[in-house]
């Protein structure tokens, strides 16, 4: 893959279009350079290069699994295109050892996200209609979305931990991932799935239909 304009920010609208034709990457420099362009520039070039990558990701699962491409990846599950955060969700769905090495860095930056939002010092989130808090809003339901594809019985207390809280905030949709992440969850804690079960919000209970004890 020698197209110079992989690496040129100039040529963004040429970059685009280089990284569609891309033919089958061989190996890890290449790979780097492509994924290089899943943050930090325009929004065409992201979307292209997640696109690219779940094609990747079919027939080269390990370049996804060193420190840089992680970092990478982590960062773009929150891109504020849905359509980079969808397909990065994918490729995490379909890559075994990628969902072991993320599980734990999702854990805690949810974790982040929790503090911020409840920091008593951050006056500035108090406000729910602040454009800080809805960005961690936002921040917080894909990275539980990517964890539903990630979770295993290795951090059990750490997820239950996170899923206390989410289970009963005001947003539905947090709420409605929460659920989700409960369904998968082995041994799910009783308590949160009857809070889940008896949630006025259809998505939420649908989550768990066949998950709830029976009264």
């Amino acid at each position: 893959m020698a197209d110079e304009n992989l690496k040129n920010t100039d040529k963004d609208f040429s970059k685009v279009f280089s990284i569609i034709d891309t033919d089958k990457i061989e190996n890890r420099k290449d790979f780097n350079i492509l994924i290089d362009n899943l943050t930090d520039h325009p929004d065409p070039v992201r979307e292209a290069t997640a696109f690219k990558l779940e094609e990747i990701n079919d027939y080269s699962k390990e370049f996804f699994c060193d420190e840089f491409a992680l970092s990478k990846i982590l960062n773009a599950i929150i891109d504020i295109n849905p359509n980079v955060s969808r397909t990065i969700c994918k490729i995490i769905e379909n890559n075994p050892r990628l969902q072991s090495l993320l599980e734990e860095k999702i854990i805690d930056k949810l974790f982040q996200i929790l503090n911020n939002i409840t920091n008593k010092d951050n006056t500035h989130l108090k406000n729910t209609k602040s454009h800080a808090k809805n960005k961690l809003i936002f921040a917080l339901y894909w990275y539980l979305e990517a964890l539903s594809y990630c979770i295993s019985d290795r951090y059990g207390k750490k997820v239950q931990e996170i899923l206390t809280k989410t289970i009963k905030f005001y947003d539905y949709t947090i709420r409605e991932k929460t659920a989700k992440l409960l369904a998968k969850m082995p041994d799910a804690p009783i308590d949160l799935l009857q809070i889940a079960k008896s949630d006025q919000n259809f998505y939420v209970k649908y989550q768990v239909y066949d998950k709830i004890i029976k009264d």
